[in-house]
């Protein structure tokens, strides 16, 4: 889960060059792990990213201007993070869109799957009707 930040930066609390961009890393590893749970089919709570990455811009927009630009690697890698996960996320959403679609065309009812079974066959796919066998030749 991606949790919001714990406090917006103001102008009196400025963080420092080398805060924000442990809080990029950090965030970057959090989104290389949702990226691994998309992947392996998990639904991921994705509450608070958009927080998250505007408390680090704006806490780089605070830093002088020096001080700003060390942080382009470790924002920059923030960035290069989303688009795995991103592809991850549409893959996901593709899979399930697909496994509702098979549900729907009734591919996925195993009971759905016996009555066709039995109609090849040449049985039903349901009970006996009473005083009749369907095991008969």
């Amino acid at each position: 889960m991606i949790r919001p930040p714990t406090a917006s930066p103001s102008p009196e609390s400025t963080e420092s060059a080398g805060r924000i961009a442990e809080q990029a890393a950090a965030l970057g590893a959090t989104l290389d792990d949702a990226r691994t749970q998309a992947e392996a089919g998990v639904l991921i709570d994705l509450v608070g990213l958009e927080e998250r990455v505007a408390h680090l811009c704006l806490a780089a927009e605070a830093l002088p201007q020096g001080e700003a630009r060390t942080l382009l690697g470790p924002l920059g890698d923030l960035v290069a993070a989303l688009a795995p996960l991103a592809a991850a996320l549409t893959d996901q959403q593709a899979r399930r869109e697909e496994t509702i679609a098979a549900a729907l065309a009734g591919r996925d009812d195993p009971h759905t799957a016996r009555q066709r079974a039995a109609a090849a066959y040449g049985r039903s796919g349901g009970p006996s009707a009473p005083g009749r066998s369907d095991d008969t030749p």
